[in-house]
C-alpha cells in the first residue's frame, strides 16, 4: 500500500512499488517547456521565504516552464533529468544528486507574507509540491505543484515578474537565482533598489547564518554580482551603515530595468543594417545574445558587416546574410579582423593611477567547515570541498597564496 499525507488540497504520494510509479507515470503529461522560453510568478512568491539547493531551484524552473497561460489547475509532469544539467553531461553522480533533491524538494515549505485591504499582515506556510518523485533508471522525474501556490502561478493578471528560463538555469548559486528574481521584481519601476539587510537575509532564510557581513558579502553578494553580470540584472551595490554595522544595501542596476531577449540592443545602426540585409529574427536574436554575453565585440560586428557588404558589391558573393551570420557566430573572419585591426591607428589613453586593493586572507580549514555546513543543508551544488574550491578559484577575485608557510585562499577587492 502507498502512504499519503494531506496539506490543504494537496497530496504527497510516496511510491512504494513499481505498479504505483507506473500508474503515476501513466497519468503524467509529456508537456514540454514553453516555446517562448519565459516563466512568471507572482511577486508575493518571488519575495516568499524559503531555501533550496541549486538543483531544486532548477527543477522548480523546469516545472514552472510547463505551465500554460490557460491552465486553471496544475498538471502532473515528466521532467527529464538532462534538463536539470543544461551544460553538463548526466552521469551517475547526477542521478545521486537528483535523488537527494527530490527528497528535499518534496518537503520544502514556502512562507508567503501578504497584507489585506486593511494593511494587516498575513503569513501563510504550506508545502510547495503536491508530489515530486524519481525512480532510478527512469531518466526523468514526476512532479506537480501544490494547489496552495495556484494564486501565485496560474492565471496571473498583475503584480508578477517574468524571466527567461535559460538565464535562470544558467546560475551556479541558489542565492544568485533568488537575488535575480528579487531585483527583477522591482526593476520595472526602479534602477536603484534598496533592500534592508535583515529583510533580505530573512527572505533568503539566512537569518542565523553569515552573522559576519564579510561572509555574507563573500558567499552571497559577490557571487551573485559575478553571475548576474552577464544578465539583464547586472548590478553594483553600496553598503549603507547605521553606526559601524551594515543596515541595508543599495543596488544599482547596470542594464535597462526591463529587458527581454528581443529587446537587447546591438550597437547603433547595426541592428537595422542586419535586418535590411535579410538576417532572420531567430538569427538576429542569437547574435544579440552572443553580443550581450561579450562573445562578440562591436568592432568585429561592424567589420564583418562591412567585409561582406563589399564582397557582395564586388560580385564575390550573391547574398551576404548567411555569410554574415556564420562569421558572427563562429569567428570565421578572426584572422582577417586581426590583420585589419593591426593597420588601425592606436589611441594612447592617459595612464591611470592604480586603484587601491584590499586583500583578505581566508583560512582553508575555516572555509572547509563552512562548505561542510552548506553541503549538510543541501545548499551546495558541489559534492566535495575540492570541487567547491576550484569553482571559487575560477572567480577573478580569488587566488591561492602562501602566508607564514601555510597555503591560504585570498580574496582581492578593487576599491
Amino acid at each position: 500500500m502507498s502512504k499519503s499525507t494531506r496539506a490543504d488540497d494537496s497530496q504527497t504520494e510516496l511510491f512504494s512499488n513499481d505498479s504505483e510509479f507506473l500508474e503515476a507515470d501513466r497519468r503524467a503529461t509529456t508537456r514540454q517547456i514553453r516555446q517562448d522560453n519565459m516563466v512568471a510568478q507572482h511577486n508575493d512568491l518571488v519575495r516568499a521565504r524559503y531555501e533550496m539547493s541549486l538543483l531544486e531551484s532548477r527543477l522548480f524552473v523546469c516545472l514552472l516552464g510547463r505551465i500554460d497561460r490557460k491552465d486553471k489547475d496544475f498538471v502532473l509532469c515528466r521532467i527529464p533529468v538532462s534538463e536539470l544539467y543544461p551544460d553538463e553531461k548526466v552521469g551517475g553522480k547526477a542521478y545521486s544528486q537528483v535523488r537527494e533533491a527530490v527528497v528535499r524538494l518534496a518537503s520544502r515549505v514556502i512562507h508567503v507574507e501578504t497584507r489585506d485591504e486593511q494593511g494587516r499582515r498575513e503569513i501563510v506556510s504550506n508545502p510547495l509540491m503536491a508530489t515530486c518523485r524519481y525512480k532510478e533508471g527512469s531518466g526523468y522525474l514526476i512532479a506537480q505543484f501544490n494547489n496552495f501556490v495556484k494564486p501565485y502561478l496560474l492565471e496571473l493578471q498583475g503584480n508578477f515578474t517574468v524571466a527567461e528560463i535559460q538565464t535562470l538555469l544558467g546560475f551556479r548559486s541558489f542565492y544568485s537565482y533568488r537575488l535575480y528574481w528579487l531585483l527583477k521584481s522591482s526593476s520595472f519601476h526602479h534602477d536603484k533598489i534598496k533592500l534592508e539587510l535583515a529583510a533580505l537575509k530573512k527572505t533568503l532564510n539566512l537569518e542565523q547564518r553569515y552573522q559576519n557581513f564579510a561572509d555574507f558579502k563573500r558567499f552571497v553578494l559577490d557571487i551573485a554580482k559575478n553571475e548576474l553580470s552577464v544578465t539583464d540584472m547586472a548590478f553594483e551595490y553600496e553598503q549603507i551603515k547605521e553606526g559601524r554595522a551594515v543596515s541595508s544595501l543599495l543596488f544599482y542596476l547596470l542594464r535597462p530595468a526591463v529587458i527581454t531577449q528581443d529587446e537587447i540592443k546591438l550597437p547603433e545602426g547595426t541592428q537595422q543594417t542586419l535586418t535590411e540585409i535579410g538576417i532572420s529574427l531567430k538569427s538576429l536574436n542569437e547574435i544579440k545574445v552572443r553580443f550581450q554575453q561579450e562573445q562578440l565585440s562591436e568592432d568585429y560586428l561592424r567589420f564583418v558587416i562591412k567585409y561582406y557588404q563589399e564582397a557582395k558589391k564586388n560580385g564575390r558573393i550573391k547574398s551576404s546574410a548567411g555569410a554574415i551570420y556564420k562569421a558572427l557566430m563562429t569567428d570565421q573572419l578572426s584572422q582577417e579582423f586581426k590583420a585589419w585591426k593591426a593597420e588601425q591607428p592606436i589611441y594612447q589613453a592617459p595612464k591611470s593611477t592604480p586603484k587601491a586593493q584590499n586583500v583578505e586572507v581566508i583560512d582553508l580549514e575555516v572555509l572547509k567547515e563552512q562548505f561542510t555546513t552548506l553541503r549538510g543543508k543541501g545548499l551546495s551544488d558541489y559534492s566535495t570541498f575540492e570541487e567547491y574550491l576550484n569553482w571559487m578559484l575560477s572567480q577573478k577575485e580569488y587566488d591561492m597564496d602562501i602566508v607564514d608557510g601555510k597555503e591560504v585562499l585570498t580574496y582581492t577587492e578593487i576599491k
